[in-house]
């Protein structure tokens, strides 16, 4: 206890505002430098010639352009399914007019998706233009954003100088011939320009906000905690990451075991879904030995049943933070919730991390 309560006061101490500093962070806005990506080049000859790229990996600003528009998107979305036809529309009024052909290019980003899935997607709904599958949701974490459909409007510069934002439309956009035209009226905006602009008045994303209250929040994670003996020690720590997560040492047949628990809180990949709320439990070996659902929604926004939640549970029990396993929607999917489950694959994928924070405070 002293030790923990030593670690915990020097933290304090000299990193005021840690509480503060949570992981999640504002959605990328007009007039910020759009990240350099590293991508995988597409595997047609097709997409390839499209973009102009030739390599395996590629950034943003290789894409000749005058205005690229990024779509975020997830196959299984409603709302991104809803649109596929909208952006087809878009697409085919781009190359047809020799004025913007060349100029403005559209490309996907399938982000909690495996390429197969992309691929059937494109199939499905007959998309022309490139999309890459971010089965780690790399891409949407890099740029600050929660759910899909998310269209980032990205004035180029020269190839090789990062882009800069011009415009973001997060939602369902439905009229290819309006969208067509703010296109146009982007392409023009200079960058430099853009980048000189003041954005104060920018919509901010909303901060995700846990889905309990504090006091009832530690609760719920005591419980847990107490289902695997007598609770000693109980504490949130404060981390530099600012997630949420507590430990205890747990008194159980004569021994003591220290436990952590880590409360989790996703946005949901697609606009219309619920937000993602979970609690998961690990040992000082990383390996995952307890999941309990405080959100968890399929299609509808319904609840999952009971089953559906053991279901998982058995999943994830017995996996490794150190060793994140990857999600096969065919396998590890919930029926009417692959999103909300490969949510819950990708966040325990990003304890490495959290074990790393952990190890450096010595409590692993």
């Amino acid at each position: 206890m002293k030790l923990l309560g030593m670690l915990l006061t020097i933290l304090l101490l000299t990193l005021p505002g840690v509480e503060a500093s949570a992981a999640s962070r504002e959605l990328i806005q007009p007039g910020d430098v759009f990240p350099e990506l590293q991508l995988v080049t597409p595997a047609t000859a097709e997409d390839r010639d499209y973009l102009q790229l030739t390599g395996e990996i590629f950034t943003p600003s290789q894409i000749k352009a005058e205005l690229l528009l990024v779509e975020f998107l997830n196959v299984h979305c409603p709302h991104c399914q809803s649109q596929a036809p909208v952006y087809n529309e878009l697409f085919r009024l781009i190359e047809e007019n020799p004025e913007t052909r060349g100029k403005i290019k559209l490309l996907g980003l399938a982000v909690g998706n495996l390429n197969k899935e992309v691929k059937k997607f494109k199939q499905a709904y007959q998309v022309p233009f490139p999309i890459l599958a971010d089965p780690r949701f790399e891409t949407l974490r890099a740029i600050g954003g929660s759910s899909t459909p998310l269209s980032i409007y990205i004035r180029q510069h020269k190839p090789g100088k990062a882009g800069i934002v011009s415009g973001v439309g997060q939602g369902f956009n439905k009229n290819a011939k309006k969208l067509y035209q703010r296109l146009i009226q982007l392409a023009a905006v200079d960058p430099e320009e853009l980048k000189r602009q003041t954005q104060a008045a920018a919509e901010k994303q909303a901060r995700l906000q846990p889905i309990l209250p504090a006091a009832e929040l530690e609760t719920r994670v005591r419980t847990a905690l107490t289902r695997f003996g007598v609770i000693k020690d109980f504490a949130k720590l404060a981390l530099i990451s600012g997630r949420q997560v507590y430990t205890a040492a747990i008194d159980q047949a004569g021994k003591r075991e220290r436990l952590f628990a880590e409360v989790t809180s996703r946005a949901s990949v697609c606009d219309i879904c619920h937000d993602v709320h979970f609690i998961y439990l690990f040992d000082r070996s990383t390996r995952i030995i307890g999941f309990e659902p405080l959100q968890l929604t399929k299609y509808g926004n319904h609840d999952w049943d009971k089953n559906e939640v053991e279901t998982m549970r058995n999943r994830v029990l017995g996996k490794h933070l150190t060793a994140p396993q990857p999600f096969d929607p065919a396998v590890d999917a919930i029926s009417s919730a692959t999103m909300t489950s490969a949510i819950i694959f990708d966040s325990l994928a990003q304890g490495e991390g959290l074990i790393k924070e952990l190890r450096d405070l010595g409590l692993l």
